[in-house]
C-alpha cells in the first residue's frame, strides 16, 4: 500500500466521522431546535433568538470554519483518489454536493440568518417574518438533501476496496 493510499484512508475515516456528525447534528436541529423558533412566527423567532445564545453556539458547529473542515479534506481525498475511477466518481459527486451546499448556504441562507437569527426578525412585519421562516425551513431541507447526498457518496467511497494492507 502506498503512502497516498494510507493518507486517503485516514481522510476517508475523518470524512465519515465529520459528515456523520454533521448529518446527526442537522437531523437533531431539524427535529428539535428549528420547531422551537419556527412554531409561531414572529413571536417564536423573537423569543428564541433574543433569549438564547444560539447564534454563538451554532456557529461552533455549522459555521464557516467547520464547513471548510468538512470540505477541504474531501477535495484532498478526491485528488489522492483521482487515479481510481470508482473512488473518483463517489468523491467527485460528494465534493460537488458539498461545494453546492456551502455556496447555497453562504449566498442564500446566511442573508436570511442575518435577519431571523441575529436580528430576531429585525422588527419586520409579522407576515414577512413568517414568510422568511418558511423560506428558511425549505432552504434548510434542500441543503440537507444535498449534504446527505454528499454523505452517502462519502460512505460509498469509504467502502470501496483499496489494495491489500501489506505493511500498514
Amino acid at each position: 500500500m502506498t503512502t497516498r493510499d494510507r493518507i486517503l484512508i485516514v481522510l476517508l475515516w475523518y470524512l465519515v466521522f465529520a459528515w456523520g456528525s454533521w448529518f446527526g447534528g442537522t437531523v437533531y436541529q431539524m427535529l428539535v431546535v428549528v420547531p422551537l423558533w419556527s412554531a409561531a412566527p414572529p413571536d417564536s423567532v423573537v423569543a428564541f433568538f433574543q433569549g438564547t445564545d444560539y447564534n454563538r453556539t451554532i456557529f461552533h458547529f455549522f459555521g464557516p470554519p467547520f464547513m471548510a473542515a468538512r470540505v477541504l479534506p474531501a477535495i484532498v481525498a478526491l485528488a489522492l483518489a483521482w487515479h481510481r475511477p470508482k473512488h473518483r466518481f463517489a468523491l467527485g459527486t460528494a465534493v460537488v454536493c458539498m461545494i453546492a451546499a456551502v455556496v447555497f448556504t453562504l449566498a442564500y441562507v446566511y442573508p436570511i440568518n442575518e435577519v431571523l437569527f441575529q436580528q430576531a426578525g429585525g422588527g419586520r412585519p409579522p407576515a414577512e417574518i413568517a414568510n422568511m421562516v418558511d423560506t428558511w425551513v425549505l432552504a434548510d431541507r434542500v441543503r440537507f438533501v444535498v449534504g446527505a447526498t454528499a454523505f452517502v457518496m462519502l460512505l460509498r467511497a469509504f467502502r470501496l476496496p483499496l489494495p491489500p494492507r501489506y505493511g500498514w
